[in-house]
């Protein structure tokens, strides 16, 4: 299988290789995140444009990620943000319906914020739980404190989630609590 050049490995290492890159760090968050709830199945795929990245307990889970180090050459590490726009219209997988929005809403219950450290990064710190920060913050708070504000940095993030970062093995518990 190692020979064929249409080896789903040899793709997936092509299109995924460098979790380090914004895109590909931030998949890697949701199924980080997805492990720590135990909602992602061995066989299931990720849902690219579902109303919410995850289920967990009858609860929309958005996965938001973020990090001081970027695949490109850096000076100094990044500002930290993350895009908590409301938005207009969603699908449903499990329904194959989209609905409208108007005005603008956050439609996940609980948000998960998640930071991945190290500067510089690479992709052994990425695959590493122990260098990621976890915040967990309601909708409802978002929705109170933020209203349509589109993107949050991790200054105002720790005023939103006054239980602070949590562990990766903490995840559930939290999102439980909140």
């Amino acid at each position: 299988m190692g020979d064929d050049p249409l080896d789903i490995g040899r793709f997936q290492n092509w299109a995924l290789g460098n979790l380090v890159w914004n895109t590909n760090r931030g998949i890697f968050a949701e199924w980080l995140v997805g492990q720590a709830l135990g909602v992602i199945g061995e066989d299931e795929a990720r849902d690219e444009w579902g109303e919410c990245d995850l289920y967990y307990r009858g609860m929309k889970i958005e996965v938001k990620a973020s990090g001081r180090g970027q695949a490109w050459k850096q000076d100094r590490p990044s500002t930290p943000e993350f895009t908590v726009r409301p938005i207009k219209q969603t699908w449903d997988k499990r329904t194959n319906e989209w609905t409208d929005h108007e005005p603008p809403a956050r439609v996940a219950d609980i948000y998960v914020f998640c930071l991945h450290e190290p500067f510089p990064a690479t992709d052994d710190t990425v695959r590493d739980s122990a260098f990621w920060k976890f915040w967990i913050v309601s909708k409802q708070t978002l929705d109170d404190q933020l209203g349509p504000q589109e993107k949050v940095r991790l200054s105002r993030l720790r005023d939103l989630a006054p239980s602070g970062p949590v562990a990766w093995s903490e995840i559930k518990s939290e999102v439980d609590r909140c």
